[in-house]
Formats: structure tokens, C-alpha cells, sequence
């Protein structure tokens, strides 16, 4: 039994360094594409449109695994564990990377500043919105489990109608919190079916993942047929990558999905610098763009990472 959870925490590292690396790689293929080095081509259509359905949805998924535990502890201990491990690094990253782009704002796409680290109460920016919205999914969980004693039926079919109305949510952050709500409590069924997870094979999630992207892809725009499809697009993706990161288990893989928050909260510092930093020396092209931002974005905050942690205080801040 004690070898089992090993794994399953092992398999969620792994998990977790793939879901990062997307997010880097989509983040540096969206500056490059904002930045005029990467017209709306059909490549790039393709890939933003595979990523960005997948990505998100599967750190959502992930967080409902740990859910299972953290919804049996009292209100105050629950609470302050979330503040810690989501408010804390969502205020103290988004100041700091406010900062650093109203300081850099004439060679960064967005016009990120000082302005929106003044709405972080209420509005979040760019990559932080999934800690905010992320804390208030853990307490919607909460309410309706611990407090209220939902049975797992109700929670489920308040999932589905939360994500079915999320498309006509367009108010605060509304639409998003009830779109990945769904996914993490697909998440939280994960210990207990596991079996299910293991009786897809690789090749298989890989095709189904394949054809409904393609699906997705032609569908026409109708915002509530999107969104349905994109879930069954989410959901294979998910299970594919599961699959992916069972034969990707090294030492540093899972180092580095274990300190996967670092990387998000820091990498867009570093792939926007990296960007604008080789636009000047004149290699602004997607051959350097890409596999340097991605590796700037990925080993970046890692190295600051190491160097909080001999300073002892990287555990205030991650």
C-alpha cells in the first residue's frame, strides 16, 4: 500500500513537469506571436489552439488529487494552508513581476505594471489568475463538502452546470472558475479509479486526443458547442499526458514538477526578457526565440529558486 502512494505521488510530479513545460513553451510561442515574430499562420493556429485547451485544465485536474485530504481538515487549518500556498505567491510574484514590467514597458508586449499589481485583490494578470482562481475553487470545494456534506453526485452535477453556464459568466473571473471546476473534480476521482486511468493505453489516448482537437479545430465558433468540445479535447489530453509522464520518470523530471510553482509564477520574467534580449542583439527569430525562451523560462526560476532556498526563504514565497 505505502508503494503505491509513492507512485501516485511520483506520477503527479511527473505530471506536473510536463503540464509546466507546456506552459513555458505556450507563453513563449504567444510573446513570439504578439511580438511579430510568428504571424497567424496555420502552425500557429494549431499549436496555440492544442496547448491551450490542455494545459490549465490538467494543472486543475492535479490539484483536485490533493483535494481528497485537505477537505477533511478543520476550516482554519485548510484555509491558512491555501492563503500560504496560493494568496502568498500570487500577491508577491504578481508585485514583482508588475514591477519589473513597468520598469521594462517599452520593449514588452502587454504594458504590464504598477497598475495591475494595484487590482491583484480583485483582478489578476496574466499567468497569476490561476492562483486566484485556483484558491476559489478549493473553497467552493470546501463549502460544499466539508460544510455543507454534498454527496459526490450533487458535487458532480453542480461541475456540470458550473462549466455549461461558464460561457455566459464574462463577469470577474466567473467564466474561468466555472470552466476548470469540472476538471478538478474530475481530479479528486483519481485515487479512487485509478483502474480507469490505467485502461487506456498511450497510442490510444493519442489518437482520440488527436482526432477531437482536429474536431475542435473546425468546429464552427459557437461559444457553448466550443466549450463542450473542448472539454472531451481537455479530458483526452489529460489522459495522454498521464500516460506520457508514467515513462518519464528521472530524478530531475520530478524535481522539476515538484517546484513547478516556482517556474510558473517566474517564467514569464524570463522568456520575455530572453525575447527582448535577443530581439536587440538581432536574433529575433523563432530559431532562437523559441528553444532559448524555453529553456530561459524553465531553468531561470529554478536558479532563483536554489538561491531563495540557501537563503531559507523560499518556503515564504512558493
Amino acid at each position: 500500500m505505502k508503494e503505491a502512494k509513492v507512485h501516485r505521488i511520483e506520477w503527479v510530479d511527473v505530471a506536473k513537469a510536463v503540464g509546466i513545460l507546456l506552459v513555458v513553451y505556450g507563453h513563449v510561442l504567444l510573446g513570439a506571436h504578439d511580438a511579430g515574430l510568428w504571424s497567424d499562420t496555420l502552425n500557429y493556429r494549431i499549436q496555440h489552439s492544442v496547448i491551450y485547451t490542455t494545459h490549465m485544465p490538467l494543472f486543475f485536474f492535479l490539484s483536485g488529487i490533493f483535494a481528497i485530504k485537505w477537505v477533511q481538515r478543520t476550516p482554519k487549518i485548510a484555509l491558512t494552508q491555501k492563503l500560504r500556498s496560493l494568496i502568498i505567491p500570487y500577491f508577491v510574484w504578481g508585485f514583482i513581476q508588475a514591477i519589473v514590467m513597468q520598469v521594462v514597458s517599452k520593449n514588452t508586449n502587454n504594458g504590464q505594471g504598477i497598475s495591475n499589481a494595484l487590482q491583484l485583490p480583485f483582478i489578476p494578470y496574466a499567468q497569476f489568475w490561476f492562483l486566484y482562481d485556483l484558491f476559489w475553487i478549493f473553497l467552493i470545494y470546501y463549502l460544499v463538502v466539508h460544510v455543507f456534506h454534498w454527496s459526490d453526485k450533487l458535487v458532480v452535477m453542480l461541475a456540470i452546470v458550473l462549466f455549461i453556464l461558464s460561457p455566459y459568466c464574462h463577469v470577474w473571473e466567473f467564466w474561468r472558475i466555472f470552466y476548470h471546476f469540472i476538471f478538478f473534480i474530475a481530479g479528486t476521482y483519481v485515487l479512487k479509479h485509478q483502474d480507469l486511468i490505467n485502461r487506456f493505453k498511450l497510442w490510444q489516448t493519442l489518437i482520440v486526443a488527436a482526432v477531437l482537437n482536429v474536431i475542435l479545430f473546425v468546429l464552427p465558433q459557437q461559444e457553448l458547442l466550443i466549450t463542450i468540445c473542448s472539454f472531451f479535447v481537455a479530458i483526452a489530453g489529460i489522459f495522454f499526458l498521464i500516460n506520457v509522464s508514467k515513462l518519464l520518470k528521472t530524478p530531475m523530471i520530478e524535481y522539476i514538477g515538484r517546484n513547478s510553482m516556482a517556474i510558473y509564477v517566474m517564467h514569464i520574467i524570463f522568456t520575455a526578457g530572453t525575447r527582448v534580449f535577443l530581439i536587440k542583439l538581432g536574433h529575433g527569430t523563432l530559431l532562437w526565440v523559441l528553444p532559448v525562451g524555453v529553456l530561459a523560462g524553465m531553468i531561470g526560476p529554478l536558479v532563483v529558486f536554489e538561491v531563495l532556498k540557501r537563503l531559507k526563504i523560499n518556503q515564504y514565497l512558493f
